[in-house]
């Protein structure tokens, strides 16, 4: 008999089991059946969403031009001298006399700073001198205004090597030696370029 009451625990089990699975299922049918009957909303078509604000479009510039090749540099020939009015920076003397005026020194000191920046450049002084007094003289006064004015040369740093002097005493006058204006003209020191 113990088995015939077993079976009725299982049967009776099984009963309730499938009972609160119909009961569960016929609330979930009602649910379905209650959502069935209610007309089911349309769906809404779905919104895209806005597009983003339009940038500004990217606007590339342009590629930079590739730098221009250097030019190639070729050694310069040596350059010519800077110009320099020689004959505006004549000196004048006194009579008789070789020693330089400080109109004469000023005159020098340009010409030592022009020397300076031409390096190659080579200058002749030239003495001069009136007419009056002996030949022999005149040669020698003329060499003494010359020699003055390069010994002041050198004392502003222009090598000597750069200075030659010579003179011509009353040989070559500036002006004829008619009067003691004109004689005044002639007792000059005058500047040439070197080879």
């Amino acid at each position: 008999m113990l088995k015939k009451s077993s079976w009725w625990l299982v049967i009776l089990v099984c009963v309730v089991a499938i009972g609160f699975l119909v009961t569960g299922c016929s609330k979930k049918s009602i649910v379905k059946e209650e959502v069935a009957g209610r007309q089911a909303p349309k769906p809404e078509p779905m919104k895209e969403p806005p597009p983003p604000p339009m940038a500004p479009p990217k606007v590339e510039a342009p590629p930079a031009p590739a730098p221009a090749p250097a030019p190639k540099v070729e050694a310069a020939p040596p350059a010519a001298p800077e110009a320099i009015d020689l004959a505006g920076l004549r000196l004048q003397f006194a009579f008789d006399d070789y020693s330089l005026s400080s109109k004469s020194k000023e005159n020098l000191e340009k010409l030592a700073g022009w020397m300076k920046k031409e390096e190659m450049a080579k200058i002749q002084i030239e003495g001069h001198t009136c007419d009056i007094g002996t030949n022999e003289y005149n040669l020698a006064l003329g060499e003494r205004r010359a020699s003055s004015a390069k010994a002041y040369l050198e004392g502003l740093g222009v090598s000597s090597s750069r200075i030659s002097t010579i003179s011509y005493g009353e040989e070559r006058p500036l002006v004829p030696n008619t009067d003691e204006a004109n004689r005044s003209k002639n007792r000059r020191d005058e500047f040439v370029m070197a080879k």
